[in-house]
């Protein structure tokens, strides 16, 4: 899912939400830079080696942790398994129409689309979430300021063998996809998906074609999203899993 679908998530469950927590809830698509792999934070095994390390070595960072927890309960239940069933919410949402128009418009082969199909998905979730609760886009980006960015780049870094310059400079560029683009708008959400594309798929996107993605994406998700974040809010099952 897509930042404010996190947040939001994080912030019912916990009554004690901090910082850290809210940064936690979205760290884990750290990987969207590629500083570190999409395995590091989503897997089950590398997520406790991770959190093993974390409070040996920097237990100022715990609450980071319960973030990254919040992130994988949501992610395994939009990828994998949703309701009892099999896949998840978004790639059970992804309709062959949408995995054509996603091809089409991102210019990537067929599984990439169905990929990016479930990713226009998450981005139609997270743009009704954002629009029923404004609040959340300034709660990330005030959580942004309030962490210690050079700490957690070095905690980072030490752990993934990086140097903190590097990922200083991906966290920064990461955080700048939160507060940079407007995600209440069909206009800056297509700035961002043609930004991401960019980056990480290394393609040029037709923005006409990546409107009508998320024109489909919204209308989609219109009527199951509220379910699929209460459903994920009921099941309060954190439990670490590969998502």
């Amino acid at each position: 899912m897509f930042f404010h679908t996190h947040v939001y998530y994080a912030k019912k469950v916990d009554k004690n939400l901090d910082a850290l927590k809210v940064i936690g809830s979205i760290i884990p698509d750290l990987a969207g830079t590629s500083i570190i792999t999409w395995d590091h934070l989503h897997k089950k095994k590398d997520i406790l080696n991770f959190s093993s390390y974390v409070k040996k070595s920097y237990p100022d960072f715990a609450s980071l942790l319960k973030g990254i927890n919040y992130h994988n309960t949501v992610d395994y239940l939009s990828h994998l398994r949703y309701k009892n069933s099999t896949p998840g919410y978004a790639y059970a949402s992804s309709t062959v129409e949408l995995i054509t128009l996603t091809q089409k418009a991102y210019r990537v082969t067929p599984e990439r689309a169905r990929i990016s199909a479930h990713n226009n998905i998450e981005c139609g979730v997270d743009y009704h979430i954002l629009n029923d609760h404004p609040e959340l886009s300034k709660l990330i980006k005030d959580s942004i300021k309030k962490i210690d960015m050079e700490g957690l780049a070095k905690l980072m870094a030490q752990y993934y063998k990086r140097s903190e310059r590097e990922v200083l400079d991906s966290l920064n560029i990461f955080f700048s996809v939160a507060t940079d683009y407007d995600f209440r708008t069909i206009d800056g959400l297509v700035e961002l998906l043609v930004a991401l594309n960019k980056m990480y798929l290394k393609t040029d996107s037709d923005k006409k074609l990546t409107r009508k993605v998320l024109e489909l994406s919204f209308r989609i998700t219109e009527d199951t999203y509220r379910e699929f974040i209460e459903t994920s809010i009921a099941v309060r099952n954190t439990e670490i899993k590969d998502c």
